[in-house]
């Protein structure tokens, strides 16, 4: 390997150039992460590693999640968190996992560029290449920096796969400059990730063994290594799939997916594989495409490319191959790499033809790379930022009241920031999921319409209205969409458990004719007419299929009430109905409709070549309920509600 010093100038310079460049990009992503957590857009997953991270700092050495349990050692193997988690005295944020996750990034990239230049250094050293060829690690710049899922990627919470292949891919390129012994530690720093970096230790063995006969007995050492600390992470239980294969492994009963019954059901049944590869086979396209495609069968970036690429592939469905998904990011820096190095092994060839050839792919794939960059980096923000200022502003408010003693139970699309306590819980999955209690104080946090959430607005709402009819807390705050309740649960309460119930609170609906009453019995809060306008009730969206649904709703009238069934996405009636005066009583009325014909929801996939299959929303139309008055009507509507009739 020839030293830097005996570089042409041109490259040496492109070396220096791009290293500012890459801690240009560095800072920016810094500086996006420092407005994620501003912005309260840290969710469920981030909470997963946060909790944990914040525990062992404070003392607690077989850390947990709430989020997702059981213990935190035993589910991942992770034990790199450990001596990470000296993070927290330096500056105990909850930016800081996303600045380490930044750095981590930015190093990977940083060393991949070091690794082209020297790669093209070498083949100019042989004589195979002119001065010209500098152009080659430009374009493998290129390909680094302006691929928008490696910003998908790190703007999706904390996850661990940047900080493991950074030592993964420093064992690589130490074992390709010689230095057997480097490798080799750098290789045992890396199964400190656990399950994930066992994968990597096998690519790093894989793309030895194919890169060339000086390198096979250490590749099949490694493969070993990687392969031997996978199946002993499984004995542990460290491997559990948590549904990730549950396509795979459809019908065949297992009660989790280990590593053994993942190869189990590979040679058992070798159709299925072919058939949940080949059902994502447009995602496995995006992973590969970005990065110029011909990148993945370079030898030392095949390895851990590869695995990671069949690994996911496997799961069949795009929720774990998608190219914004944390497990690809091998894929979005290691095949750049490749493609870098294709291009120039074509260069340094004899013939014409393969020199010219060299310098088109590496044209189309910077064009390529900066097709998918036009069309997928404008949508980062509506992607992944669901807060406006005002409601992230009340949250940091509601953050500093509660004391990190206390029980937090937040909407699972803005919990993160919440998540350096003992105890902490998503309300993602539907009103029917129980929690523990075990804090004096409880707090729950919820915030139907903002954040990046996994249940309803309604389900949302529904829980809300529990809070206050059922566990009877105080409303602390109600501003910009936020709703915070602090209860004190008593010495025998030892859980909380929402129901499925098919009523909202109208008080949370309130609107600039309809002002919220809030005071005295629960039972009584409601809104009321504030006129000027005859529509008093709007915005309460049912996602629902067809089918024939009665609305409810109870309310106390001197006057009519107009009650309309609303298809919003559709843009039609379903029913309407005018209700008489209550005469003063506080009465419940009905209305029946039927649903007949819901428009089918797609979700974006871009456009052209630059194409992914994203994940569909389930197919429903928003039904929302309009109550509407005259003007010499006078109401008060405490709730209203949606029944699927069966």
């Amino acid at each position: 390997m020839p030293t830097r010093s005996s570089w042409p100038e041109s490259l040496q310079r492109v070396q220096a150039y791009g290293l500012v460049v890459i801690f240009g990009a560095f800072l920016a992503l810094a500086d996006w992460s420092s407005f994620l957590v501003r912005r309260f857009s840290l969710t469920m997953d981030y909470s997963y590693y946060a909790q944990p991270w914040y525990l062992i700092a404070h003392g607690n050495f077989d850390p947990y999640s709430t989020t997702f349990p059981p213990s935190f050692f035993h589910s991942t193997v992770q034990v790199m968190m450990w001596p990470l988690a000296a993070l927290w005295y330096l500056w105990p944020h909850a930016v800081t996992l996303l600045w380490l996750q930044d750095a981590a990034t930015a190093g990977c990239a940083a060393l991949l560029f070091i690794w082209m230049c020297e790669i093209t250094a070498k083949a100019i050293n042989d004589k195979n290449l002119g001065a010209w060829s500098v152009l080659f690690p430009i374009a493998g710049l290129i390909l680094l920096i302006a691929n928008p899922w490696t910003l998908w990627i790190d703007t999706f919470d904390f996850h661990p796969e940047a900080v493991v292949l950074l030592p993964a891919l420093l064992s690589s390129h130490a074992f390709w400059r010689g230095h057997a012994r480097r490798g080799w530690i750098w290789a045992l720093i890396t199964l400190t990730g656990g399950a994930i970096a066992a994968t990597y230790v096998a690519g790093i063995g894989l793309t030895a063994m194919f890169a060339g006969r000086k390198w096979r007995r250490t590749g099949l050492l490694l493969l070993v290594l990687g392969v031997g600390w996978l199946f002993l992470v499984s004995l542990i239980g460290g491997d559990q799939a948590s549904g990730v294969y549950s396509n795979l492994t459809k019908g065949l009963h297992f009660k989790t997916v280990t590593t053994f019954d993942f190869l189990k059901t590979i040679v058992e049944h070798p159709s299925r594989p072919i058939s949940t590869i080949w059902s994502v086979r447009h995602d496995i396209f995006a992973d590969v495409s970005s990065g110029g495609l011909i990148g993945l069968f370079s030898p030392w970036a095949f390895g851990i490319s590869f695995l990671v690429l069949f690994e996911g592939s496997l799961s069949g469905t795009p929720t774990f191959i998608q190219p914004s998904v944390q497990n690809n990011l091998p894929l979005l820096l290691l095949i750049p790499f490749g493609t870098v190095t294709v291009c120039v092994a074509l260069a340094a060839a004899r013939q014409r033809w393969k020199k010219i050839g060299a310098g088109l792919l590496a044209v189309l794939a910077v064009l390529n790379v900066l097709g998918w960059s036009r069309v997928w980096f404008p949508r980062t923000e509506q992607q992944w930022v669901n807060t406006s200022a005002a409601t992230a502003a009340t949250l940091s408010q509601t953050l500093s009241m509660i004391h990190p003693n206390d029980e937090v139970i937040a909407s699972q699309g803005v919990m993160g920031p919440f998540s350096f306590r003992k105890w902490i819980y998503a309300l993602d999955v539907g009103p029917a999921d129980g929690f523990a209690i075990h804090s004096k104080t409880v707090w729950f946090v919820i915030t139907p319409f903002d954040g990046i959430e996994t249940e309803t607005a309604i389900s949302s709402e529904s829980q809300i209205g529990q809070i206050v009819n059922r566990l009877h807390a105080r409303l602390v705050i109600n501003s910009n969409g936020v709703y915070v309740f602090k209860w004190r649960p008593g010495l025998h309460r030892t859980s909380v458990n929402f129901t499925n119930e098919d009523s909202i609170p109208a008080w949370l609906l309130e609107t600039s004719s309809a002002s919220a009453v809030t005071k005295g019995p629960e039972k009584q809060w409601g809104i009321k007419w504030a006129g000027p306008s005859q529509l008093l009730i709007w915005g309460d969206y049912w996602s629902l299929v067809n089918g024939k649904y009665s609305a409810s709703v109870r309310l106390t009238s001197n006057g009519p009430v107009q009650v309309r069934i609303y298809d919003a996405s559709a843009n039609a009636l379903v029913a309407k109905t005018t209700i008489s005066s209550t005469g003063g009583l506080n009465e419940t009325r009905t209305i029946n409709g039927v649903l007949t014909n819901y428009v089918t929801q797609r979700a974006y996939a871009g456009s052209g070549l630059f194409t992914e299959q994203p994940v569909e929303p389930k197919s429903h139309d928003a039904l929302e309920i309009l109550l509407s008055i005259p003007g010499t009507t006078r109401a008060v509507i405490n709730s209203v509600g949606l029944t699927h009739l069966k």
